[in-house]
This record gives C-alpha cells, structure tokens and sequence, in this order.
C-alpha cells in the first residue's frame, strides 16, 4: 500500500466548481496543486492547469478525481499508465460495480486505488463537505486530508466502492423526498397553506430521521392497505387545484403492489426492520 508523504505532490483531475474548492483549501495550507483538465483553462495565472496527467507522477503523490462518474473507467485507465506508487483517489460518486471496476483496472500498477464520495453541498460548504472514503488505502488518504483542513472519514475495513455505494444509497433516499417536496410545496402554495404546512412538518424531526424510517418500513407491512387509500386522497386533493404528481403516483403504485401482497400471502408481522425488509424486498425483486 502506497505511504502518503507529509509533503506529497498533490494532483486533482477536474478543474470545475468542485477541483477549484479543493484546490483553494490545498493552497491554503501552503500546497501548489497541479490541476488536469483536458478543455478548461486557468481561471487564475497562479494555478497550473495542463490537458493530461504527468508521464511520471512522483511516488507518494497524491491524486485526486472530481469529475462526473461517466469517465471514472477511462481515467482510471489513464492512471494505470502512469509509472510511480501514489494514491489515486476517485471522489466521482460511481455506482459500487464501477468503482470495482475501475479497481481492478489499477490491479498489477504502484498505484493504490481509493473510493471517495462527498456527502455535502461544495457549493455551500467547500472543501468542508463531509468525504466518505473506501479501500485499503481509505485510513491514509482519510489522515492525509484531514491534515490539510478536509473533512473526511473512512469506513472501516472496506473495499473500494463501498463509499461511492453509500452515497447512491442516499441519493436514493434524498432525492426521493426532494421530488415529493416539490408536489406537496406546490400543493400547499395552490391551498394557502404554506406555513402551517412547514408547522406541520416540524415533529418528523422530533427523533432522529433513522428511527423514524425504521417504523415506517417496519410497519408498511401492516398498515400499506390503509395508507394507500391516504396516498389516493392526498393524490385527488393535489389534482382539484390542478397539478399533476407524477412521483406521487408512482408512490401509491408502491402502496397498491404491497397492499396485494398482503391480501395473497397474510404475512406475520414482522417482529423488526430487518425482517419487514426481506418480506418487501421480494416484490422488488
């Protein structure tokens, strides 16, 4: 495994919104970083900013990539021709597969390979946003930016992916209530009850965000019938001032196919989260 040197040569790929922050922090704390970036050009005279990696990058060196999960494999590719033992850090947020992929792609170089997803908002937190890192190297590299003022934290005996996979498993999450945010706000804006709906909505926060989707999955298993019928209402409400609600919909769909499952196979109630899901994750399957 590749040892992170105190004063290592620090290379990002990508010279975007996100590369720029993370360089900023690095010159912050004395270092010069060597940015790659096949089409942008410098936004300022003191960066340096070339279209391809080094020939040679320095053994210690640490390298960054912030750029859209689309070319993780090709870079990956690019780096496995690189000569030197440095650790290169993929910050892109890929699906788990790909970052094994890109893994094995590095099998057989110097290079050690490391899986990195960013948990926050760069735009609202800069090089402050909380990174999740994965892979043998995760320790090092974590220890490496933490020193240099990033926020980072590894997982604990992990394989490369496992970091990108955890966010996706948020997104999943996140992204979901984002979308149905905007038809319930609208909804309430059409109804004149925008503050009594952000009243409303104040006791979801009254235990922690966890607890409270383990009861809801929990008791989807007994109670998805009654509350398809809720979703149905809220739906026509939304409908009579005339929006449509597509992730709605395909909420009640969910409902609806848990709702007939129940009424063809009775399930036991299940006796905690762990057992609800492996009864609803059949029908997804």
């Amino acid at each position: 495994m590749t040892v992170i040197a105190a004063a290592s040569k620090i290379v990002i790929i990508g010279y975007g919104e996100v590369g720029r922050a993370f360089g900023d922090q690095l010159e912050k704390m004395g270092e010069r970083p060597l940015y790659v970036d096949p089409v942008a050009a410098p936004r300022d005279p003191k960066h340096q900013v070339v279209p391809a990696l080094p020939d040679h990058i320095e053994p210690g060196s640490l390298v960054l990539g912030v750029f859209p999960s689309a070319v993780a494999a090709s870079v990956a590719r690019e780096v496995a021709k690189r000569a030197g033992a440095f650790t290169y850090v993929d910050l892109s947020t890929s699906p788990m597969t790909l970052m094994r992929d890109c893994d094995a792609i590095l099998a057989g170089t110097e290079v050690a390979f490391v899986d990195g997803a960013i948990m926050g908002s760069v735009d609202l937190s800069g090089a402050g946003s909380p990174i999740i890192l994965s892979g043998a190297g995760a320790k090092s590299v974590s220890a490496a930016l933490n020193r240099l003022g990033f926020n980072t934290r590894a997982m604990a005996n992990s394989l490369p992916g496992e970091a990108g996979g955890l966010k996706l498993l948020r997104t999943l999450m996140s992204k979901g209530i984002e979308a149905l945010a905007v038809e319930c706000y609208a909804t309430a804006q059409r109804m004149g009850l925008e503050a009594e709906l952000r009243e409303n909505l104040a006791d979801i926060s009254a235990r922690p965000f966890p607890n409270l989707l383990d009861a809801m999955v929990r008791t989807h298993v007994l109670h998805a019938p009654r509350r398809e019928h809720e979703v149905e209402d809220a739906i026509a409400q939304a409908r009579s001032f005339g929006l449509q609600t597509p992730v709605s919909d395909a909420v009640l769909a969910a409902y609806a196919r848990t709702s007939q499952r129940i009424a063809e196979e009775s399930p036991t109630p299940p006796a905690n989260v762990a057992e609800a899901v492996r009864w609803l994750s059949a029908g997804l399957s």
